[in-house]
């Protein structure tokens, strides 16, 4: 992609609070005496300090050389093998996951009004979240706000019928903030009418009805996924030391072993200065801090 995608604001995007424009800043706009190239990073010799890439619609590779490489690869959608959600689920990690869901979420609006039978309008208008971390209860607040605050213009729905429901296996939400915060915003989010279960797993999902481990079912025509990630393949072919997927970095975000090499944000695993044997958690305030930590120690 060339632009810069500011992540913690794409559920912004799918409730329609926020345009397109206002998440992303071009590359080249924001990069002086800089060379970009969009492609696919094929493969990544640490040996020969080289980076192999393909750009989209040509047939050949290309080798870029380098001296400082900085491995910020983020993280991929991790849909954890679960039946279904690869082929029906929605996720949100890209702008076009976001575009989609805000899609969604008024097409759903305008069927449910045309629908004859309350029954279908219900399951229409259901929405699930599985996962309960910043991404699954932002998400979760902006489409059941959008829900409801369209409901004025659509004369055949009623306020009763769109239902958000929050599955998550933890004990409460927002592990990050800790269980106050995480039961205060429970709290809030049930008095705006979002349904949260949790210690509960999706178990799968048929585009009709998502299964919970517990053996209900919420029959729903939308399921946006936000409860794992994983690594960039890519990552697992590199020879350098990595906990489950992620390449280790130590305090000054240097891969060890590899002269030049680098690694900071969803894709590596940096110490926590303040609780030894600890690692940052994946979220884009710690990655915005560790590439001026990172820039600076490579200067």
């Amino acid at each position: 992609e060339n632009f810069v995608l500011f992540t913690p604001m794409l559920h912004e995007v799918a409730g329609a609070d926020v345009s397109v424009t206002d998440i992303v800043q071009p590359l080249r706009k924001m990069l002086r005496r800089t060379h970009v190239a969009i492609a696919d990073v094929e493969a990544i010799d640490l040996a020969n300090k080289q980076v192999r890439i393909r750009h989209s619609g040509l047939a050949r590779s290309f080798d870029l050389t380098y001296d400082q490489l900085v491995l910020a690869l983020g993280a991929v959608t991790n849909f954890y093998r679960t039946p279904g959600l690869a082929e029906h689920a929605l996720s949100m990690k890209t702008l076009g996951d976001a575009i989609l869901v805000r899609n969604r979420v008024i097409d759903a609006l305008e069927l449910a009004d045309n629908q004859a039978d309350e029954t279908e309008r219900k399951t229409t208008l259901t929405v699930v979240i599985a996962g309960a971390g910043f991404a699954g209860i932002e998400t979760a607040g902006a489409v059941n706000d959008f829900l409801r605050e369209a409901m004025k213009f659509y004369p055949n729905l009623k306020e009763n019928m769109p239902r958000v429901v929050v599955a998550d296996p933890g004990d409460h939400i927002l592990p990050e903030l800790g269980v106050s915060l995480g039961r205060y915003a429970q709290e809030r989010l049930a008095r705006r009418g979002v349904e949260v279960r949790l210690k509960i797993k999706v178990a799968g999902y048929d585009g009709k009805e998502v299964a919970l481990d517990d053996g209900t079912k919420i029959a729903t025509r939308m399921l946006i996924w936000t409860a794992g990630t994983t690594p960039p393949p890519l990552l697992s072919t590199l020879p350098c030391a990595k906990q489950r997927g992620r390449i280790v970095a130590n305090d000054c975000l240097q891969v060890s072993d590899w002269s030049g090499v680098w690694a900071l944000g969803d894709c590596a695993l940096v110490p926590d200065a303040l609780n030894p044997g600890k690692f940052y958690p994946p979220t884009a305030q710690h990655a915005i801090r560790q590439a001026a930590v990172l820039a600076n120690n490579i200067v």
